[in-house]
């Protein structure tokens, strides 16, 4: 079985932060290709507005922050920390309950033992839970080998109870050879690469018939 845990493509909006070299337009857009599946606020940070289609991506800091109107820009570049700190607490929030692992992608160590309550960190848009702060100074070190830790261990916990036998998006038996790939935290099914680059075409159509097939 092939696993995939990269993120869907997405377009960079605009933001009054943004430089105008293809560089810097390119590495934006790539934070919130990498950060938007598992974004965790549905309303407006600013403003508590519902985004929708025309929502504005903007990246502060290395951060997505998502808004409903340019107009609430000013307000995120005035106190940025506050705003990427309500979006770190959600991040918190709603990864938790379904966290995967019970000891430190680093250390080793159980968490919650001996080393005192975990630390939750956010990186991106993703939780990570250490035993204790030294433990972050070396997941920076190298935090794509760590997420892969991460990535793997939620795989293995939601194929235990994913809800289809068929690809999502072919309808064909997920066979020994088909792929797991990872939308932000959730797991997806397909018989093959090329039906992943069909899903990332429109993911929220194939998650919903996930969550229907889920009762």
């Amino acid at each position: 079985m092939k696993t995939l845990s990269f993120a869907l493509g997405a377009v960079l909006i605009g933001s009054a932060l943004t430089l105008t070299s293809a560089k810097t337009r390119d590495e934006k857009a790539d934070v919130v290709a990498q950060q938007l599946p598992s974004y965790p606020l549905t309303k407006c940070p600013i403003s508590g507005e519902t985004l929708g289609a025309d929502a504005v991506d903007l990246v502060v800091e290395g951060h997505l922050v998502r808004l409903c109107c340019p107009k609430c820009q000013a307000a995120v570049e005035k106190d940025p920390k506050s705003v990427i700190k309500k979006i770190d607490d959600a991040v918190i929030a709603e990864q938790k309950p379904s966290y995967p692992l019970t000891t430190c992608p680093v250390s080793g160590e159980v968490l919650g033992g001996d080393m005192g309550a975990p630390i939750d960190y956010v990186y991106g848009t993703r939780l990570v839970r250490f035993c204790c702060k030294s433990c972050i100074k070396d997941f920076k070190k190298d935090p794509a080998a760590v997420m892969q830790k991460i990535d793997a261990a939620l795989i293995t916990a939601q194929k235990k109870t994913y809800p289809l036998s068929t690809c999502v998006v072919s309808g064909k038996p997920v066979g020994d050879d088909g792929v797991d790939y990872l939308y932000g935290t959730q797991l997806v099914r397909f018989c093959c690469k090329d039906c992943v680059a069909a899903f990332q075409k429109s993911p929220a159509k194939f998650l919903a018939k996930i969550d229907a097939a889920k009762g």
